[in-house]
């Protein structure tokens, strides 16, 4: 009789979309520091693309993904089995940087990133300021709508 069909191999088009995305976002960053300028301008940069690669993942993954932020740079993190646990090498700022995090708003306890990025698109809300000398530029976000940073 008939041969019993099998699963299709491959990828589907949405996970060639999601790849395509996530490279051209760090594509994007690279590009933008590479081309040098202000040193607020590229933090700000690299920041966003780091941002948007750990909300994508996050919601297309269906797995909390965070961002550890401090004075020297900023480093992705993952939530497994285990905990929270780095999720690539720390990339460091070229200007200086300040975060500002509601108390109310900071999710978990001792390891937990700054800013946690879950599954269904939420994230923690926060300011963060990039500065160099006089000039200050500053991305923030409510939690709920994404990035916004100043010049959008």
């Amino acid at each position: 009789m008939g041969r019993a069909i099998g699963p299709d191999a491959g990828f589907t088009l949405i996970e060639l979309l999601i790849a395509v995305a996530v490279m051209a976002v760090l594509a994007v960053g690279a590009s933008l520091t590479a081309l040098g300028g202000a040193r607020e301008d590229s933090d700000l940069a690299r920041f966003r693309a780091q941002f948007d690669t750990a909300r994508m993942l996050a919601i297309t993954g269906q797995q909390s993904r965070g961002l550890t932020i401090s004075s020297r740079g900023m480093q992705p993190a993952e939530h497994g089995a285990e905990g929270w646990s780095p999720a690539g090498r720390e990339l460091r700022w070229r200007g200086r940087v300040a975060l500002s995090v509601p108390q109310t708003a900071r999710m978990g306890g001792t390891g937990t990133p700054d800013l946690v990025f879950l599954a269904n698109g939420q994230t923690t809300p926060f300011r963060l300021g990039f500065s160099d000398g006089g000039r200050v530029v500053s991305c923030r976000s409510d939690g709920w709508t994404g990035l916004t940073c100043d010049g959008d």
